[in-house]
């Protein structure tokens, strides 16, 4: 055997990932989602420059609409369409869609995924995107054409469940009123039923109403009956290689596993009172005040709702 050969030569040839790419694979769900509805927003546009034409075509193949069932091996667009936006380089399109969008993904989604983790949070949100589609479709059979794009209905799911996790957390209305989540949860979903009572009088509002209380329905199912889509996950893992290769010659290192979003906010909770203890409340910070009012919330959480299957 040459040198070549030997493992520590073939390490040493072996090019280092880039920064960006580390960084990516190091990302969160929420900013790798976000990073996603921007490119497929950018790939969009650069395919539909010439055009209405072929702006019409690319959103045709992969939008989802009240046709959906006419040919239903097009399951792509269950997932396609929440990653559409309006195009802001039609004359009817706006930019404000994918904005709003990924600014409330991006407000929620972090906190989502620090409950459930970010594998869970992953398939809440496409499952939402998922269940918003099909009630859109199913709101509208037997009527006109029409089609949905958008994260809308799963952004609308991310909310909800917020409001149902942290009732009492304060949000600001046009960044001016402050009121409980709770509230803001009930004025959201008024608002989409007060859009759907206008487009039934004849309004054109031109917002796919039926999604967003789809994806709000499926986030109160989702907490109040305690789903878990972890089986998802087993489902769809790769299965253990049958043979193995090892080499009396390597190190193995034992590494624990990370522990779970809500181990690391109990921990976080027991410091912050322990702090509190020592050095008094005023010594605590506005994000050690925060994090203390999730650790509150999550053991009141538990306090209410403990059958003994809850696991850390």
């Amino acid at each position: 055997m040459g040198i070549y050969d030997r493992d520590y030569y073939q390490q040493e040839e072996t090019p280092k990932r880039t920064r960006v790419v580390r960084q990516l694979r190091g990302a969160s769900v929420t900013t790798k989602l976000l990073i996603a509805n921007i490119v497929v927003y950018l790939v969009c546009w650069l395919l539909c420059t010439e055009g209405g034409l072929q702006t019409a075509s690319v959103y045709d193949a992969l939008s989802i609409g009240n046709d959906f069932f006419d040919h239903p091996y097009e399951l792509w667009r269950l997932i396609s369409y929440g990653f559409m936006h309006s195009p802001f380089w039609e004359s009817n399109g706006i930019f404000f869609h994918i904005l709003t969008n990924c600014f409330v993904l991006w407000m929620f989604g972090r906190f989502i995924e620090q409950r459930y983790g970010g594998a869970e949070f992953l398939r809440f949100y496409l499952l939402a995107i998922v269940f918003s589609g099909l009630v859109f479709v199913v709101a509208n059979l037997g009527g006109q054409l029409s089609q949905a794009v958008g994260a809308s209905g799963a952004v609308a799911a991310i909310v909800i469940l917020f409001c149902f996790l942290y009732p009492h957390e304060k949000l600001l209305i046009y960044g001016i009123i402050p009121i409980p989540a709770w509230l803001a949860g009930i004025l959201f979903v008024g608002l989409d039923v007060m859009t759907g009572i206008g487009e039934a009088r004849g309004a054109g509002f031109g917002i796919a109403w039926e999604a967003h209380l789809g994806g709000m329905a499926f986030a109160a199912a989702y907490y109040l009956l305690k789903w878990d889509f972890s089986f998802l996950g087993k489902a769809f893992s790769k299965r253990a290689p049958k043979l193995a290769i090892y080499r009396e010659t390597e190190n193995r290192v034992m590494v624990e596993d990370e522990p779970s979003a809500e181990a690391q906010l109990i921990t976080q909770g027991e410091e912050i009172l322990q702090q509190v203890h020592e050095k008094g409340e005023a010594s605590l910070n506005t994000r050690q005040r925060r994090t203390l009012q999730r650790y509150s919330a999550l053991l009141k959480q538990r306090r209410e709702s403990d059958n003994g299957q809850y696991r850390i």
